[in-house]
């Protein structure tokens, strides 16, 4: 399902949509905040088939971050790890860096949030932050997700430890 804002037009993740995702999984800045990384078009591949699979059980729904003016890629927004008995899924995103603090997350977040609870019937949704990323944290927090905690030291990354903040947003 296409959803639209003023700027932006989400559209699902599609196997034309390669070689921009792989722009963004491979770029150093995305990925260092970000638990994917894609060095190469072969990973990327695995990943759009990990999109598809999980649009086709219902599991997730990805959608390519478009400007609404020239169709420009911007970067991705999507949910996974629906779990559709408790209603309940998670949140992530990421922008290609030429368009991080020009507030598309947050004119996109409204609209993939709306489909989550009204058309999907989830009621709660989840993100887990890189403790340190302040800009996805108050993206999330200025559209309602509240910090739950901190999974300290939960995954490795570059052999190294790293933290997850966790953020909530409960359907009204």
């Amino acid at each position: 399902m296409e959803l639209r804002t003023d700027r932006l037009v989400l559209r699902p993740i599609a196997p034309t949509d390669v070689h921009d995702v792989f722009r963004g999984l491979s770029h150093p800045d995305v990925v260092r905040h970000y638990g994917v990384h894609c060095p190469t078009l072969e990973a990327t591949r695995e990943q759009m088939d990990w999109y598809a699979t999980i649009a086709r059980e219902g599991t997730g729904a990805w959608w390519a971050v478009r400007s609404a003016a020239d169709d420009t890629f911007l970067g991705a927004i999507g949910l996974n790890n629906i779990m559709a008995s408790h209603r309940r899924g998670e949140l992530g995103f990421w922008l290609m860096p030429a368009h991080w603090r020009k507030g598309y997350i947050a004119e996109a977040l409204p609209a993939v949030i709306d489909h989550a609870f009204n058309s999907l019937g989830l009621h709660r949704l989840m993100a887990e932050v890189e403790t340190g990323n302040t800009a996805s944290a108050n993206v999330l927090r200025r559209a309602g997700f509240t910090q739950e905690g901190t999974l300290r030291e939960c995954e490795v990354k570059a052999g190294g430890y790293l933290s997850l903040d966790v953020f909530a947003l409960l359907d009204k």
